[in-house]
Protein backbone atom coordinates (compact mmCIF):
# COMPACT_ATOMS: atom_id res chain seq x y z
CA UNK A 1 0.00 0.00 0.00
CA UNK A 2 3.02 2.47 0.90
CA UNK A 3 4.50 1.71 -2.30
CA UNK A 4 1.91 2.26 -4.22
CA UNK A 5 1.16 5.63 -2.22
CA UNK A 6 4.61 6.71 -3.14
CA UNK A 7 4.41 5.88 -6.87
CA UNK A 8 1.55 7.87 -7.19
CA UNK A 9 3.16 10.80 -5.36
CA UNK A 10 5.88 10.55 -7.73
CA UNK A 11 3.56 10.62 -10.89
CA UNK A 12 1.59 13.17 -9.13
CA UNK A 13 5.30 15.22 -8.98
CA UNK A 14 6.49 14.04 -12.17
CA UNK A 15 3.40 15.84 -14.11
CA UNK A 16 3.85 19.02 -12.13
CA UNK A 17 6.97 19.41 -13.23
CA UNK A 18 5.78 18.49 -17.11
CA UNK A 19 2.83 21.02 -16.81
CA UNK A 20 4.95 23.60 -15.19
CA UNK A 21 7.77 22.90 -18.06
CA UNK A 22 5.04 23.38 -20.50
CA UNK A 23 3.94 26.58 -19.08
CA UNK A 24 7.42 28.36 -19.48
CA UNK A 25 7.63 26.81 -23.08
CA UNK A 26 4.23 28.43 -23.47
CA UNK A 27 5.93 31.56 -22.42
CA UNK A 28 8.86 31.78 -24.17
CA UNK A 29 6.78 30.88 -27.54
CA UNK A 30 4.39 33.65 -26.64
CA UNK A 31 6.69 36.21 -25.91
CA UNK A 32 9.00 35.50 -29.18
CA UNK A 33 6.03 36.19 -30.90
CA UNK A 34 5.00 39.30 -29.71
CA UNK A 35 8.92 40.25 -30.08
CA UNK A 36 8.48 39.38 -33.44
CA UNK A 37 5.21 40.95 -34.71
CA UNK A 38 6.46 44.17 -32.85
CA UNK A 39 9.63 44.33 -34.79
CA UNK A 40 7.63 43.57 -37.90
CA UNK A 41 5.42 46.89 -37.36
CA UNK A 42 8.39 48.78 -37.00
CA UNK A 43 10.00 47.47 -40.01
CA UNK A 44 6.62 48.43 -42.00
CA UNK A 45 5.46 51.76 -40.34
CA UNK A 46 9.01 53.00 -38.96
CA UNK A 47 11.07 52.50 -36.37
CA UNK A 48 10.27 53.81 -32.62
CA UNK A 49 12.21 54.20 -29.31
CA UNK A 50 9.54 52.22 -27.44
CA UNK A 51 8.79 49.58 -30.51
CA UNK A 52 12.77 48.71 -29.98
CA UNK A 53 12.96 48.80 -26.54
CA UNK A 54 9.58 46.34 -26.76
CA UNK A 55 10.75 43.77 -29.14
CA UNK A 56 14.20 44.00 -27.41
CA UNK A 57 12.71 43.19 -24.05
CA UNK A 58 10.10 40.68 -25.19
CA UNK A 59 13.48 38.64 -26.88
CA UNK A 60 15.67 39.04 -23.87
CA UNK A 61 12.21 37.63 -21.91
CA UNK A 62 11.54 35.00 -24.78
CA UNK A 63 15.25 33.94 -24.02
CA UNK A 64 14.76 33.39 -19.78
CA UNK A 65 13.87 30.33 -19.24
CA UNK A 66 15.11 28.41 -22.81
CA UNK A 67 18.03 26.97 -24.22
CA UNK A 68 17.54 28.15 -27.70
CA UNK A 69 19.25 30.58 -29.20
CA UNK A 70 16.36 31.76 -31.94
CA UNK A 71 15.63 35.09 -29.56
CA UNK A 72 19.03 35.79 -29.78
CA UNK A 73 19.01 36.00 -33.23
CA UNK A 74 16.00 37.85 -33.66
CA UNK A 75 17.76 40.42 -30.90
CA UNK A 76 20.93 40.34 -32.97
CA UNK A 77 19.03 41.11 -35.85
CA UNK A 78 16.98 43.96 -34.51
CA UNK A 79 20.15 45.39 -33.20
CA UNK A 80 21.87 45.78 -36.90
CA UNK A 81 18.40 46.98 -38.18
CA UNK A 82 18.70 49.90 -35.62
CA UNK A 83 22.27 50.80 -36.02
CA UNK A 84 23.74 48.67 -33.25
CA UNK A 85 26.19 46.66 -34.90
CA UNK A 86 28.56 46.25 -32.18
CA UNK A 87 25.76 44.87 -29.94
CA UNK A 88 24.54 42.28 -32.72
CA UNK A 89 28.46 41.02 -33.17
CA UNK A 90 29.06 40.72 -29.38
CA UNK A 91 25.20 38.91 -29.24
CA UNK A 92 26.47 36.53 -32.04
CA UNK A 93 30.13 35.80 -30.58
CA UNK A 94 27.83 34.84 -27.79
CA UNK A 95 25.61 32.69 -29.96
CA UNK A 96 28.73 30.77 -31.88
CA UNK A 97 30.62 30.15 -28.60
CA UNK A 98 27.79 28.02 -27.21
CA UNK A 99 26.79 26.55 -30.79
CA UNK A 100 29.03 26.34 -32.57
CA UNK A 101 27.01 24.24 -35.15
CA UNK A 102 24.64 27.37 -35.54
CA UNK A 103 24.93 27.76 -39.08
CA UNK A 104 22.10 30.79 -38.98
CA UNK A 105 24.44 32.56 -36.37
CA UNK A 106 27.00 32.79 -38.55
CA UNK A 107 24.87 33.25 -41.51
CA UNK A 108 23.62 36.62 -39.44
CA UNK A 109 27.08 37.35 -38.57
CA UNK A 110 28.98 37.24 -41.31
CA UNK A 111 27.98 39.89 -43.11
CA UNK A 112 27.89 42.14 -40.21
CA UNK A 113 31.87 41.64 -39.74
CA UNK A 114 32.94 41.18 -43.06
CA UNK A 115 34.33 45.00 -43.64
CA UNK A 116 35.26 45.32 -39.80
CA UNK A 117 36.75 42.05 -38.74
CA UNK A 118 38.30 40.09 -41.43
CA UNK A 119 39.63 37.32 -39.20
CA UNK A 120 36.35 37.18 -37.78
CA UNK A 121 34.63 36.93 -41.65
CA UNK A 122 37.32 34.57 -42.19
CA UNK A 123 35.85 32.29 -38.99
CA UNK A 124 32.73 33.05 -40.24
CA UNK A 125 32.91 32.29 -43.95
CA UNK A 126 34.76 29.06 -42.99
CA UNK A 127 31.96 27.78 -40.51
CA UNK A 128 29.66 28.77 -43.22
CA UNK A 129 31.29 26.44 -45.13
CA UNK A 130 31.83 23.29 -43.65
CA UNK A 131 27.80 23.70 -41.88
CA UNK A 132 26.13 23.92 -45.77
CA UNK A 133 28.19 23.11 -48.15
CA UNK A 134 25.88 22.34 -50.22
CA UNK A 135 25.23 26.24 -50.80
CA UNK A 136 29.07 27.09 -51.50
CA UNK A 137 29.73 24.44 -53.61
CA UNK A 138 32.16 25.45 -56.96
CA UNK A 139 32.38 28.72 -55.00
Amino acid sequence: MRAQAAARACVVVAAAAVLAWLGVMEYNARTLNRGVETASEMFTSGATREGFRSAEADFRDARLFSPDATPDLHRAVLYRVHGRVPQAIALLEVVVSREPENVTAWNVMYPLVRERDPAAARRALAARRRLDPISFRGR
